[in-house]
């Protein structure tokens, strides 16, 4: 179960930081739906402050899911119960 779960995390973290990154190129970050209206985006010239909050926020997550990551195929954190 900690293979498949760091594999997950790891697949999810390097996302994040990958959509971070081409970000910094593109100009916007997706945020979500925003109900049928279609989705939540934040761009960089429209709304900087929103944009770079999502930037942080997007960032953090991803390091800290490829960290737990590892450190859960290397056993040195359990991993997560299922029930």
């Amino acid at each position: 179960m900690a293979i498949f779960q760091g594999v997950l995390f790891l697949f999810f973290g390097v996302g994040l930081l990958i959509m971070d990154w081409q970000s910094l190129k593109s100009g916007w970050l997706p945020c979500g739906p925003k109900g049928l209206k279609g989705r939540l985006e934040f761009t960089r010239d429209a709304q900087p402050l929103g944009y770079w909050i999502m930037f942080v926020l997007y960032g953090a997550a991803g390091v800290w899911l490829v960290i737990f990551s590892v450190r859960l195929l290397t056993g040195l954190v359990e991993p997560l119960p299922l029930s």
